[in-house]
């Protein structure tokens, strides 16, 4: 009996420690997300590119790799935005799956990963890929603070 428990204690250890590839990191600290905006990466696109928030709103944003390719979503504003596609270029990219900052996630395709972020007033922010060429050819979706 009581090995019975242990293997059943395990396995439930083994089953929740192995989720699939969603991954969530972000800004809010223990904050939980007011609201959850789905977002699809295509390869050189996310859909939707434009997505409104409030000041002060807590917004969990899930991201779904339709694509082939792996793909990234930064959270930062234009000159983050500059600042870490230099870095990306260099060679000098995430190292593992999530940055420093918490704003952003590498998801491989078929697979979902999510930040979450609570917006502040007056912040003009985009979400971009930098993976090789993605945020040149337009890879990059606005998020409006209202």
């Amino acid at each position: 009996m009581h090995r019975t428990l242990l293997g059943i204690l395990a396995a439930g250890l083994i089953a929740g420690g192995c989720g699939g590839g969603s991954h969530s990191s972000g800004t809010s600290g223990a904050a939980a997300a007011a609201r959850t905006v789905d977002v699809e990466m295509h390869d050189i696109a996310y859909v939707p590119t434009t997505i409104a928030v409030h000041a002060g709103e807590t917004v969990r944003f899930v991201f779904h790799n339709q694509g082939q390719a792996v793909h990234e979503a930064f959270l930062g504003d234009e000159a983050a935005q500059t600042e870490h596609e230099k870095h990306m270029q260099q060679g000098e990219g995430m190292g593992g799956m999530q940055g420093g900052e918490g704003n952003e996630i590498k998801v491989d395709p078929g697979k979902t990963g999510s930040l979450t972020h609570t917006f502040g007033p007056g912040e003009a922010l985009l979400i971009g890929c930098h993976e090789p060429g993605h945020y040149a050819a337009g890879m990059k979706a606005a998020v409006t603070v209202s």
